[in-house]
């Protein structure tokens, strides 16, 4: 003999799916960029080269979900969540909000714990996405990645520049690591700038 209740707990368990997959839609569909786990990083400790506003989402935006402003030379502790050009971060002797102490930002600004701000007059803000490649060639393997209006630092003042063979110019920029990449500042043909000079943080 079948139970009565079994049918409709059957259904109602059913609706509760459906709606929970609605509810998570939009969240997944905000979360375009993709996220990894480096467990090397873990722990690790990095310093601000510059002021930063820290987010609650590795898309870094809208403002609404900025959670705070971090200044040069705060140290941070890397949770060992990553996506292109974003670390995520907490801050250990103190918190970022007053319900979340963990936070992502732009990758760029991290440099190693006791390290010095970069020399002013070597910062740009980036036009338009930019790919961070090993070589300057279009050609070369990505390492990072900057949105638009993104602070890029470059790894020396002046800055190292290369021209490639399709007429791009390219500068040499410094990265979280400690390591360096290149970006394009022109299109081929040295048209456009992708880059604007501004006074470092």
């Amino acid at each position: 003999m079948r139970p009565p209740a079994l049918r409709p707990l059957a259904l109602g368990a059913i609706a509760l799916l459906s709606a929970s997959a609605v509810a998570i839609a939009p969240a997944l569909a905000q979360n375009t960029r993709p996220l990894t786990e480096n467990p090397t990083l873990i722990r690790g400790c990095r310093q601000l080269n510059q002021s930063a506003q820290i987010f609650d989402n590795s898309t870094l935006g809208p403002a609404a979900n900025r959670i705070g402003t971090l200044n040069a030379g705060t140290q941070v502790t890397l949770t060992g969540a990553v996506s292109p050009g974003r670390a995520q971060v907490f801050l250990g002797s103190g918190t970022l909000s007053s319900v979340q102490p963990v936070g992502w930002l732009n990758a760029a600004n991290l440099g190693p714990c006791g390290s010095t701000p970069p020399p002013t007059g070597a910062c740009f803000r980036s036009q338009v996405a930019l790919v961070v490649r090993s070589n300057p060639t279009s050609s070369s393997a990505v390492l990072a990645g900057y949105s638009a209006g993104d602070t890029v630092i470059a790894s020396a003042n002046p800055p190292t520049q290369q021209i490639s063979a399709d007429g791009r110019r390219w500068i040499q920029v410094r990265l979280s690591t400690g390591s360096t990449g290149w970006v394009a500042s022109t299109g081929a043909n040295g048209v456009g700038s992708n880059l604007t000079s501004i006074p470092c943080p």
